[in-house]
């Protein structure tokens, strides 16, 4: 199966099921964005990842996940987000509207992201480290150019660690040293505003599916 392929199945499986609950459940009425007194929307689409503790209105676990949500959001200028209401209103056109903005959107944060690469004694890069005050920076794994930028770096196929909606953790999938990360990663989901979770997800030319966790106590 080609990439684009791949990722089109990715697609499909996350965000048909937001449209599926909104024809079913919901009433035709929309829940107009923040405005500024100009009257100028302050607001913009985004897919979000967090963690299922955070229950938004609509959201879709990612494949194989217990811990790790998808869930559609507006974001305002100053970086907060607000989960899209059951009453949002928005139909088929709407919706693939916002799902290709806010893919746009995660793909123009990625160019702008510069990871910081750790390297061992050797000076071989062992992981990258992505962050930034935007929310959206876990949501960079969504897009078609995130495998591609770091399989140049790691091989076909990573290993992701998502702590927090504005950090995540980057590895090769075979000789990796995860292990001497995981106090780092613990610390980092324990002390962000936005935490996610602590499951560990291998994205592919097949896709993107959770793999297990680095938390001991969740016994898989």
């Amino acid at each position: 199966m080609s990439q684009q392929n791949a990722w089109g199945s990715i697609f499909k499986s996350h965000f048909h099921l937001f449209k599926v609950v909104l024809f079913l459940f919901v009433p035709p009425t929309w829940m107009p964005p923040l405005l500024h007194a100009d009257g100028k929307d302050t607001s913009h689409p985004g897919l979000l990842i967090g963690g299922s503790f955070e229950r938004p209105p609509i959201h879709r676990f990612l494949e194989g996940s217990r811990q790790t949500i998808l869930f559609p959001a507006r974001i305002t200028e100053n970086g907060v987000s607000e989960p899209l209401s059951t009453e949002s209103g928005l139909n088929d056109k709407d919706w693939d509207n916002f799902i290709k903005e806010s893919l746009e959107r995660a793909s123009l944060l990625l160019a702008t992201l510069d990871p910081v690469m750790v390297r061992d004694r050797s000076a071989v890069i062992q992981m990258a480290v992505l962050t930034s005050d935007n929310p959206m920076v876990a949501s960079c794994i969504l897009t078609r150019g995130f495998l591609q930028r770091f399989s140049a770096i790691f091989g076909p196929e990573l290993l992701i660690t998502i702590p927090s909606r504005n950090k995540i953790y980057v590895f090769p999938k075979l000789a990796n040293r995860i292990a001497s990360a995981v106090q780092t990663i613990h610390d980092d989901h324990l002390i962000s505003p936005m935490p996610v979770s602590s499951e560990i997800f291998e994205l592919s030319g097949k896709g993107l599916h959770s793999v297990g966790t680095l938390d001991p106590d969740e016994g898989r």
